[in-house]
């Protein structure tokens, strides 16, 4: 027979109920999942199956440590190899656990009725996106139905995080690492427009995260212009961005004061429907409650 009262799993508790200090295997285990995560933020960014030689060289680490992670997560399922090309990509596990994560909290859902009075209430198409990794993507548009010719981007579209303003508004709220991988990439100037000057986006950076906006004028696209503000959770952790498209001259450089207030407003009621309370530094918040999903618009259209 065993003592099972005499066995003891893990370190042993300290006097007095203090919890024990980390060890060097639990900082250890900490490091391996990071490392793991990194993985799938890479192979996510990257939209495409990955070498090994690239994943190792976008992380700064090295093949063999990459190829032990990979390994581990190939087993799980939750990444998966082409036989013939030995290209890493991400693996069905992630969409199972994506759409029971989308179950119990789908960002699209809860902010359509505020997409719709964006829409409406600035006369200018509205978009929906959420981070994915540094980048965005837009996952819900509520088209200008207001004007005969308008400005429209498909659901899925990726914007060049330093050439978009929603992009921008991600990195301002994002964790210091993910905004140092994002930066340290070759940026792309689409148009005389764009901002490539490193130094001028991590300065942008701080200001829209003590402004809670940002534009990008003629920054993609000569002539067009995105004013985009950030959507909160859990104090400031950024969960998406609503924004306005349209030509410039009806969506300026320069924000529009009521196209601004109404962003805030209802990215401002979201936010702290989901407990993010940092528009509580701006201007005191609206009285009214969030708009309800049926009924036509008010005013002439």
């Amino acid at each position: 027979m065993t003592n099972d009262s005499a066995r003891h799993e893990g370190p042993a508790p300290q006097q007095g109920g203090a919890p024990a200090r980390p060890t060097e295997a639990d900082e250890f285990s900490v490091q391996s999942v990071a490392t793991s995560f990194r993985i799938l933020d890479e192979l996510a960014a990257a939209g495409r199956p990955l070498r090994l030689t690239e994943i190792a060289t976008a992380l700064d680490e090295t093949k063999a440590k990459v190829h032990r992670h990979l390994t581990t997560l190939r087993q799980l399922g939750v990444i998966e190899q082409d036989g013939g090309t030995e290209r890493y990509r991400l693996g069905w596990k992630l969409m199972q656990l994506g759409e029971s994560v989308a179950e119990q909290f789908n960002l699209r859902e809860i902010a359509a009725p505020h997409l719709t009075a964006i829409r409406d209430e600035t006369r200018e198409t509205a978009l929906l996106a959420v981070p994915v990794g540094w980048e965005t993507q837009v996952i819900s548009v509520a088209d200008n139905i207001h004007a005969r010719v308008f400005i429209s981007i498909k659901p899925g579209n990726r914007p060049l995080p330093h050439a978009a303003a929603q992009g921008r508004v991600v990195l301002a709220f994002s964790a210091p690492d993910l905004v140092d991988r994002a930066l340290s990439r070759e940026l792309l100037r689409l148009t005389p427009y764009t901002i490539t000057d490193k130094v001028l986006l991590r300065e942008r950076l701080a200001a829209i995260r003590e402004r809670m906006w940002d534009t990008a004028d003629s920054e993609i696209i000569e002539g067009v212009n995105t004013l985009s503000v950030p959507i909160l959770r859990d104090g400031d952790e950024i969960a998406g961005v609503f924004s306005i498209i349209g030509l410039s001259r009806s969506v300026p450089g320069d924000p529009d004061p009521r196209q601004l207030e109404v962003l805030h407003r209802h990215a401002r009621m979201l936010s702290e429907s989901l407990n993010g309370l940092a528009y509580r530094r701006l201007q005191p918040g609206p009285e009214e409650p969030p708009p309800r999903r049926r009924g036509r618009p008010r005013g002439g259209g």
